[in-house]
């Protein structure tokens, strides 16, 4: 069951995402993956209704440590897993904001300049351009770093999910 096979537009990706096919019902795929991390030390898992969150233990987890999200939909005759990996909800929030933040000040900060710049030829503002571009890009890489530290720990963490449903039939499935 590979993981990366099929998605070939990874390079911008920062919370990669996959889907899976098994034809186990919800319930017992879920139990199969939360037993299986359960007697796993290097894992901790949470459960809930329709989610399971698969992470590293807080004493080895870093401020880049990865979070595998997975829902369970039952359909007809088989289940569909639909996985997420990223940084933390903390993290991932925090990082939206500043994107969201950078791009609207720097929406209507190069609005008001352009608007100076034509009204009255002055161009002291137009420096607000390439520093929101800068900024978004710094963001950007920043995430990508991150998306690096956290590379080994990303990779254990799919291989206990292979490991977890390699008893069963499961499939990957394209998006």
């Amino acid at each position: 069951m590979p993981f990366n096979k099929l998605d070939h537009t990874v390079e911008g990706k920062i919370r990669p995402r996959f889907k899976l096919k098994t034809p186990e019902k919800k319930e017992d795929i879920m139990k199969l993956i939360s037993d299986f991390t359960a007697a796993d030390p290097t894992l901790t898992h949470s459960t809930y209704t329709r989610f399971i969150k698969l992470s590293i233990p807080n004493k080895e987890q870093h401020y880049w440590s990865p979070v595998l999200s997975l829902s369970f939909d039952q359909q007809k005759d088989a289940t569909i897993i639909r996985g997420v990996i990223g940084p933390k909800d903390k993290i991932w929030t925090m990082f939206m904001f500043f994107y969201i933040g950078i791009s609207v000040l720097g929406l209507f900060g190069s609005m008001v300049a352009l608007v100076k710049w034509q009204m009255s030829a002055d161009l002291s503002l137009l420096f607000v351009i390439p520093l929101t571009i800068i900024l978004l890009l710094s963001i950007f890489y920043t995430s990508k770093y991150g998306k690096v530290q956290a590379h080994t720990q990303t990779i254990h963490i799919l291989r206990a999910l292979r490991k977890a449903v390699d008893t069963v039939e499961c499939v990957r499935i394209e998006e």
